[in-house]
């Protein structure tokens, strides 16, 4: 296997499955930002689509969401839409990730030398920014099909192929794509400099200085490394989620910012923040150690041939 068809393979394989990981996590951070009041008051924007009547019902804390989401579909209920992010992680997460390793090295090759802090923060960026625009279509399904479960215990869409079959049919879904590709671009290239960026300038400027092992030193990296990028991606997440699920309420990220200020305070960047933590710093560190496990047994298995 080649160079570049490793590093995309170890980034397509440890997204997906620390997204099958985590996809509980996610079911519940989604529910939390979309339906979750910290205050069950008729001010709540989350049940933006419901009569001022149903929104005192509507609204869900996070006990809330399991119990509803276990009572209507059991514990499959927990992996509602991970079809969609499952293929995601293949194709978004295997260019985020994969992109920058593939960057980095190609780098550091022809300039015969460790990369910079600044060259490592850009090859990061730019493979966050190549990846969103593959993000966008998967995200659209999944949030939709966890957000029409909630309600109507099925989804609009059969499966990730029908979904991806009528966003193309969709004339809406332009539009909408436009006006979510900032929050998407600003979360990704955030998330990948402060988790996998960091993760690599830890590895190659401390390790060396600290004499731990290979094992050691990624494990302490990488929790580094997830603790930065859950810091930075709660109130990204939640801009995201709510252009994708109401780009109509929320046509822009500053709209959305803005309506999230002046309607809830600095707080309501942080709807389900304890669950997204946790879903991100999983996720990350995850990545992180399965794609050095991967990489290791891919090296091996060329070298025994």
């Amino acid at each position: 296997m080649t160079s570049i068809g490793r590093h995309l393979f170890c980034a397509g394989f440890s997204a997906s499955l620390a997204s099958g990981i985590t996809a509980p996590l996610d079911v519940i951070r989604i529910r939390r930002q979309l339906f979750g009041s910290f205050k069950a008051s008729q001010s709540s924007i989350f049940c933006y689509y419901q009569s001022p009547s149903a929104i005192r019902k509507a609204s869900a804390s996070g006990l809330d969401i399991v119990k509803k989401t276990f009572k209507q579909q059991g514990f499959q209920g927990f992996w509602t839409g991970y079809s969609s992010e499952a293929i995601r992680q293949w194709t978004y997460g295997c260019a985020r990730i994969g992109l920058h390793r593939v960057f980095s090295g190609k780098l550091a090759e022809a300039q015969g030398a460790p990369l910079e802090l600044h060259q490592l923060v850009g090859c990061a960026a730019l493979s966050g920014i190549l990846a969103v625009p593959l993000q966008i279509p998967f995200d659209k399904i999944k949030i939709r099909q966890i957000k029409d479960t909630w309600h109507h215990g099925n989804s609009r869409y059969k499966n990730v192929f029908h979904g991806l079959s009528s966003l193309r049919d969709c004339p809406e879904f332009g539009p909408d794509f436009r006006k979510v590709l900032p929050a998407a671009m600003v979360r990704t290239v955030v998330g990948n400099v402060a988790g996998i960026a960091t993760f690599d300038i830890l590895k190659q400027n401390v390790g060396p200085k600290l004499e731990l092992s290979k094992t050691t030193s990624t494990i302490l990296f990488s929790v580094v490394a997830s603790c930065c990028n859950t810091l930075c991606m709660a109130p990204l997440d939640s801009l995201r989620n709510r252009i994708i699920a109401s780009p109509n309420r929320y046509t822009s990220i500053t709209v959305a910012a803005v309506r999230i200020l002046r309607e809830e305070g600095p707080l309501g960047f942080y709807r389900g923040a304890s669950v997204t933590a946790s879903a991100n710093w999983i996720h990350n560190f995850t990545i992180l150690n399965v794609c050095e496990i991967a990489g290791s047994v891919l090296d091996k298995a060329n070298k025994g041939q």
